[in-house]
């Protein structure tokens, strides 16, 4: 790809936003703020929570 071709991509993308309406842009920014993942969910997968859930059941079934 030449960088002609990648400056056009960026302009047409960047115009796409700005034309967007405003209520269009509040829409998806509250969209990206409700799907908040965890952190250790989004970026190391199940194993953090079989841990911790395992952890959990361990400790409850002690008391």
């Amino acid at each position: 790809m030449k960088s002609n071709d990648y400056i056009r991509f960026l302009t047409e993308e960047m115009m796409k936003y700005i034309n967007l309406p405003t209520e269009e842009k509040k829409e998806r920014k509250q969209k990206k703020k409700s799907s908040n993942q965890l952190y250790s969910n989004k970026w190391l997968g199940i194993i953090p929570f079989s841990i911790q859930s395992w952890y959990y059941k361990r400790k409850n079934d002690r008391d």
